[in-house]
């Protein structure tokens, strides 16, 4: 019960979203506009106020392991997505998409408050520094997966990684003791704001994903989805927590493996395909098929988590 009552906040935004943009008050055209205030403000702040505001800060060594397994990660649901396609016999028009939106997991949105309620606040800070390596894979290898022709190293610096960035640097400078209180209060607000304004922006979009959807042929693409991000993926990483080597220092790391383990795929991957010319409605079938299908393996692969593999 602990486990479904985490899940709920979530879902509950998500079709608040929903509702907003079926009632006509979320509009369209107020996506473009949220989405840049979110990406380029909310998130930075929230990542900012956590990594700042972390009681235990992370030491150098346990830094560059934790980005290593985010991006390891990410690559491992690359490969084993462009795997399941060939076995499934995806349209080699589809491939890239399927690859890339099946290879990612809802690193934020999704896992942020859903580990807070299970964890605690002070894993939130841990898993920025994880989601870094997780957006270090998607602008390098996912992109090159996507659009071998369009990578970019520049695409690296974005506002959230560059937040990070400069949360680490002032962290080490003597942390929320050099910023004024005026505006760390600032920070916070902003900050608190990004989970819920994002989740109830995505709720809008599922909301138009789901009025245009159609299965593919012999539904292939949204079974290959189910099998790579809800399946397969989970179990290697559920493995991985129980079995691989993990430093004595880091045993948060299990917990922030048990909370990713259990995501769907990643919701803004569309955007990124979009914005690359990719196949957008494979984009949409692998999405959504693992995101409805989600809600019933979150709440088993978190209960295996947390009784089996910490």
């Amino acid at each position: 019960m602990e486990i479904i009552s985490s899940i709920i906040p979530p879902i509950v935004l998500l079709l608040i979203g929903g509702l907003c943009r079926r009632g006509g008050w979320l509009g369209v055209e107020a996506d473009a506009s949220l989405s840049i205030l979110t990406i380029r403000i909310l998130y930075p702040c929230f990542f900012f106020f956590h990594i700042i505001g972390n009681k235990y800060p992370i030491l150098p060594e346990q830094f560059l392991t934790v980005v290593f397994v985010g991006f390891t990660s990410i690559c491992v649901g690359f490969g084993c997505a462009l795997i399941v396609a060939k076995f499934m016999k995806i349209d080699i028009d589809s491939i890239q998409s399927f690859t890339f939106c099946s290879g990612i997991f809802n690193y934020g949105f999704f896992a942020f408050p859903i580990a807070a309620s299970i964890f605690g606040n002070q894993l939130i800070a841990k898993i920025i520094l994880f989601n870094l390596g997780v957006e270090m894979a998607i602008w390098t290898v996912g992109v090159w997966v996507l659009a071998s022709t369009q990578f970019k190293f520049s695409r690296l610096l974005n506002p959230p990684i560059i937040s990070i960035i400069l949360a680490l640097i002032v962290q080490k400078m003597g942390g929320q003791s050099q910023i004024p209180y005026f505006i760390w209060e600032i920070i916070s607000s902003l900050g608190n704001c990004a989970i819920p304004v994002g989740l109830i922006l995505i709720g809008g979009n599922f909301a138009d994903l789901v009025k245009d959807f159609e299965l593919s042929q012999g539904n292939r693409i949204e079974i290959s989805s189910i099998l790579v991000r809800l399946l397969i993926v989970p179990l290697l990483m559920f493995c991985y927590a129980c079995k691989g080597p993990i430093p004595d220092s880091m045993d948060w790391l299990r917990d922030i493996l048990i909370i990713q383990s259990a995501m769907p795929s990643g919701i803004f991957a569309i955007v990124i395909v979009k914005s690359y010319s990719g196949d957008t409605k494979t984009a949409m079938r692998a999405i959504l098929a693992s995101t409805i299908c989600c809600f019933v393996t979150m709440p088993i692969w978190l209960y295996l988590g947390i009784n089996y593999a910490r």
